[in-house]
């Protein structure tokens, strides 16, 4: 049953505060009775009306513009009623009040969309785009959700289930003539059938971390020793003065956050308190939140004083080791190190430049800078690009969610698993049931099988109006 047969919904669809216009959607089966009582007048459908607003009494609460769309040719498949005001708080609560009394009711986050997807408007991997692309902070986020949003990510996936289906087709074929010989050309069309679709759907999954990365970004932790410089890194990274600066030791007390983009990759900057023993209750608070920013850290800038690192440069590896230790971090975020050596200014034909070090019997990156004088900045940044592993397309990513790269790895598991039985005699079964599970868990990502709870905290996390 659709949902325009159980109640009309009514939100503001602009977001808070003052603005030149404000904006109220109406969704379901009572906007036109709504429309005619409100306007005084049924729209003409798709037709921009310049009309008052009526409150129950006849007076006008405010003039303005009123579009009618009628189901299915509406963004959420049912009749959409849009009251286009001034922006101002009191009046569209006034406007949105009259609505409620005229029976509609309070929107949740995110119904709007839900009900465009369960309308069939559009797939589930759609909807979440458009979550996507209002949330985007950088150009290249809003590009890739777009994408998403206009069906790249979809169009791919619904090709691969084409593949999976022509695939499961052959092998059924096994199966309703098992007591027949197969040619070896039959045995052959399977499995290319199956290493076509094992191509496409690692081609995917490498975009789909692709979109993921632009979506989500990284999150970039710089740590260290008190008086190393990782304030000074932080505001120029930045290019603004976010963090205190002093040549007093503990001046960071609690980690300072700061967002910015590379290449149109968002990036989470972390400035957190030097690491040492002290007997500052707050700084000792200061140390313990640093430890799990550095736990949740997809990688770590390890910021050193070349002044101090140049009297003691055989004992790196024990300071890294020091921290880590203390910090009780596991032995893969060796891995995530990368090491800031600062202050090169005051050292005398200093090299500002990128290499390598030979530290926990492997290679360790370390870039000379002077994070005061802006020296050796974007030899930083390049790296935090090499580092997030993202790849420029000319054709441009869509946006993709970790959800969808879970049920991807998911689907790959399964398609093994149906490669593996191609090689074992009269497994025709289990192969179909490989490549079936295999398009179950793509189904997810588009909502073919998708769970009430899934979809209900996939909207909740929208805004209230869309």
């Amino acid at each position: 049953m659709s949902l325009s047969e159980e109640s009309t919904i009514c939100a503001i669809a602009t977001a808070p505060g003052r603005g030149g216009v404000g904006i109220i959607r109406i969704s379901g089966p009572k906007v036109t009775s709504i429309a005619t009582q409100i306007l005084g007048f049924e729209p003409t459908t798709r037709l921009a009306h310049t009309s008052s607003f009526l409150d129950l009494d006849g007076s006008i609460i405010d003039t303005g513009i009123a579009i009618l769309f009628k189901g299915p040719n509406s963004y959420t498949g049912e009749d959409v009623l849009e009251l286009q005001g001034h922006g101002s708080a009191p009046l569209l609560g006034e406007i949105l009040g009259r609505v409620l009394s005229l029976g509609a009711q309070m929107a949740q986050p995110g119904e709007f969309t839900e009900r465009s997807f369960l309308n069939g408007k559009m797939d589930l991997a759609q909807a979440e785009a458009v979550a996507d692309l209002i949330e985007a902070s950088t150009v290249q986020q809003a590009k890739s959700a777009s994408r998403t949003l206009h069906g790249a990510f979809s169009a791919r996936i619904k090709k691969l289930q084409e593949k999976l289906t022509e695939t499961r087709v052959h092998i059924e074929a096994t199966i309703d003539f098992a007591d027949e010989d197969l040619d070896s050309a039959s045995e052959k069309t399977i499995i290319n059938l199956l290493n076509q679709c094992l191509e496409e759907l690692a081609s995917i999954f490498k975009e789909a971390q692709q979109g993921a990365l632009i979506k989500d970004g990284l999150q970039i932790v710089i740590a260290g020793y008190p008086n190393s410089g990782k304030s000074t890194l932080l505001n120029t990274l930045a290019g603004i003065e976010s963090a205190i600066v002093t040549d007093i030791p503990g001046t960071t007390r609690d980690v300072l956050n700061v967002d910015i983009s590379i290449e149109g990759i968002p990036i989470n900057l972390s400035d957190t308190a030097g690491f040492r023993e002290t007997e500052d209750v707050v700084e000792q608070e200061g140390v313990k939140r640093a430890q799990h920013a550095v736990e949740a850290a997809d990688h770590i800038l390890f910021v050193v004083d070349a002044t101090t690192l140049q009297k003691d440069f055989n004992n790196l590896e024990g300071i890294l080791d020091n921290f880590i230790s203390k910090f009780s971090l596991k032995s893969d975020f060796k891995n995530k190190f990368t090491i800031i050596n600062n202050k090169l200014d005051k050292i005398e034909n200093s090299n500002f430049s990128s290499s390598v070090l030979p530290v926990w019997n492997t290679s360790v990156p370390i870039i000379g800078v002077s994070a005061a004088k802006g020296k050796g900045i974007e030899l930083i940044r390049s790296h935090l690009v090499e580092v997030s592993g993202y790849i420029p397309s000319n054709t441009g990513n869509f946006s993709a969610r970790t959800r969808h790269i879970n049920a991807l790895k998911i689907a790959n598991s399964h398609l093994d698993n149906a490669k593996s039985q191609s090689n074992i005699e009269n497994s025709s079964e289990l192969m179909a049931e490989e490549l079936r599970l295999t398009q179950r868990a793509l189904g997810t990502i588009t909502g073919q099988f998708s769970s009430d709870d899934l979809l209900g905290e996939i909207f909740a996390s929208f805004c209230i109006g869309k």
